[in-house]
């Protein structure tokens, strides 16, 4: 276990999760690809990311305890492409990682990805990253968390992997209590959808704690498709869905709820408040932008909830 303030640094940093999550410790380090989400993390976090990893020389890093990676999902995701270590700009970013481990030798390690990780290729790319961990000299330990079991009402699934070099990670067992949509609503939104040229196919759901009703199925009377995540309306009074920077229709990335009479989609604060991010943090970018920044973000408040047991 790591005692008193850890060095940290923030690989991927996207929105700055992680450094949201561990902000009574010192990153000393971040990096990004993406100059825009650079700039909002810079413009709330007052350290300026460094860009593509890639670039990065890990001799010239400072020292550091803990190493923060939510490394790009997309090879691994069912919702991108899927070609894993195949994709040869995003899937082998997992080696640079590795580069950077070699040349520093962290004590602990936090990666995050989809949760299809685990099972991608059979199971294994899984194999590849904790057997190279393991050579390292490393204790890996991997789960599959779902944001919404930490206080967050996002039903957000991602596999976190904790190698350590002392001692097996032991990850929480405790769930939070259930937090619904309903809990960070800003009341003063009036927008609606306009629901011309969609039909409402009503459904029946039954409801389960920690997981998003459907209302209703949106669908095209013009093409006659419909039923993809942003093709339908969620209930408010449970959990909300993945927010999804990739995610298409008249729902795109925050999903439709029904609020009281109402549908529409998140705002931008609202999204914030489902990532667990303080509704002081500000974007340097346009809303549809930030909305694609929140869909690609690790869950504040599961990192909040790991960090009690580093």
């Amino acid at each position: 276990m790591i005692l008193g303030v850890m060095r940290y640094i923030d690989l991927f940093c996207g929105l700055g999760a992680f450094h949201q999550a561990l902000n009574e410790h010192d990153c000393v380090f971040a990096c990004d690809i993406d100059e825009g989400v650079r700039e909002v993390y810079e413009a709330n976090h007052g350290l300026k990311p460094a860009g593509d990893i890639r670039e990065i020389d890990p001799l010239k890093l400072p020292d550091f305890e803990l190493l923060c990676a939510g490394f790009p999902c997309q090879p691994f995701s069912i919702a991108g492409n899927g070609e894993g270590f195949n994709d040869t700009v995003k899937g082998t970013l997992f080696y640079d990682i590795l580069r950077i481990i070699d040349a520093k030798k962290p004590h602990t390690c936090i990666l995050e990805n989809v949760k299809n990780l685990k099972t991608h290729d059979d199971g294994r790319t899984f194999a590849v990253i904790r057997d190279s961990l393991v050579q390292r000299g490393y204790i890996v330990t991997a789960k599959v968390l779902n944001s919404a079991h930490f206080g967050s009402p996002q039903a957000r699934q991602r596999i976190f992997i904790v190698a350590r070099k002392d001692e097996p990670f032991v990850f929480p067992e405790q769930f939070f209590p259930e937090v619904t949509v309903s809990a960070i609503l800003d009341r003063s939104v009036t927008d609606q959808w306009d629901t011309i040229g969609y039909d409402l196919i009503p459904k029946d759901p039954e409801p389960k704690p920690f997981t998003p009703q459907i209302v209703y199925d949106v669908v095209s009377r013009k093409s006659g498709k419909g039923g993809r995540q942003g093709e339908r309306v969620y209930s408010s009074d449970a959990v909300g869905i993945t927010v999804c920077a990739s995610s298409g229709g008249i729902g795109a990335k925050t999903g439709l709820y029904l609020i009281g009479k109402r549908i529409r989609r998140l705002s931008v604060l609202e999204t914030l408040r489902m990532f667990g991010f303080p509704d002081t943090y500000r974007f340097t970018c346009s809303d549809e932008q930030a909305l694609f920044y929140l869909g690609n973000s690790v869950v504040v408040n599961v990192v909040s909830a790991l960090q009690q047991s580093l």
